[in-house]
């Protein structure tokens, strides 16, 4: 079976005495330069589609369930503020996506309370 096995001094040419994690290690990558505009543009974009997507899930769930529209919209924000807090990369838009989520939860579930805002003066 198979042909002649080419030995060098009774071991193959493809072993080596290192542990087999350290064999196939590469060259460490070079970081990626920074991109601040680029990383600001995208966590706006991704904190409107947040929002979007939780008042879209609220009225879907005041129409199926009856919940109301502030708890169904601050369930999914709170939800979807921890999903980018645990899957978004570290570092300074990940804090500006969870800070906006913060803002928007707030603001949507005292702007969507039956009767309108609880304004003082009323």
């Amino acid at each position: 079976m198979g042909g002649k096995r080419l030995t060098v001094r009774g071991r193959s040419p493809g072993w080596s005495e290192r542990p087999y994690s350290k064999r196939r290690a590469g060259r460490p990558r070079r970081p990626e330069p920074p991109r601040p505009v680029l990383d600001l543009v995208v966590a706006l974009i991704s904190l409107v589609i947040a929002v979007g997507g939780a008042l879209f899930f609220g009225l879907e769930m005041l129409g199926a369930f009856k919940l109301p529209l502030p708890l169904g919209y601050g369930a999914t924000l709170i939800l979807l503020g921890a999903a980018c807090l645990v899957s978004a990369r570290r570092g300074w838009p990940r804090r500006v996506t969870a800070v906006g989520l913060a803002i928007a939860l707030v603001a949507g579930v005292l702007l969507l309370y039956p009767g309108g805002p609880p304004w003082p003066g009323r």
